[in-house]
């Protein structure tokens, strides 16, 4: 029986690529690239990846994110739990999205199934501000995915202020 990993992030967003651009410090994490590709009526999740650089260089030529049309907001992901948040452990939280979501310009990673992990997202504004209700085109993307191999758990985390 393979460890089981649990993997905590803190997602910001949405952002345009223009104020991503203005804010170079933002870095080494994941992301999560929303919007229409041609002759969709509806905005949603289109590609996750990672980046270990600045958020902004990795957007400036990137490979997919130009097929998507209309719409495009970008919300970055970094990896709170556990602390040595690696490469190994963006990788794992990706493949993990990847698989269950099943992102339309994600092409590797949709059908490797993914190791035996718990991801916890909790979800900001971009001023850092917590979110008491998911922004809408993140809602079908569960606050708590858990795979142990077998069998999906998943669900949302209330969120409660003072």
């Amino acid at each position: 029986m393979t460890a089981h990993t649990t993997i905590i992030v803190d997602w910001l967003g949405p952002y345009s690529q223009e104020e991503i651009e203005e804010k170079k410090e933002l870095a080494n994490g994941l992301y999560l690239v929303t919007g229409k590709l041609k002759y969709e009526r509806s905005a949603t999740i289109q590609y996750c990846g990672i980046t270990e650089g600045a958020f902004f260089r990795r957007f400036r030529n990137h490979h997919k994110i130009h097929q998507i049309y209309k719409e495009s907001e970008f919300w970055l992901g970094s990896i709170k739990y556990p602390s040595e948040s690696s490469r190994h452990f963006l990788e794992l939280a990706e493949t993990l999205i990847i698989y269950f979501w099943q992102p339309e310009l994600n092409t590797r990673k949709k059908l490797s199934t993914p190791n035996s992990i718990t991801l916890i997202s909790k979800w900001f504004k971009t001023n850092y501000q917590p979110r008491l209700r998911q922004h809408t085109l993140c809602k079908d993307l569960d606050d708590v995915l858990s795979w142990d191999g077998s069998l999906w758990r998943t669900g949302n985390l209330q969120v409660w202020s003072d």
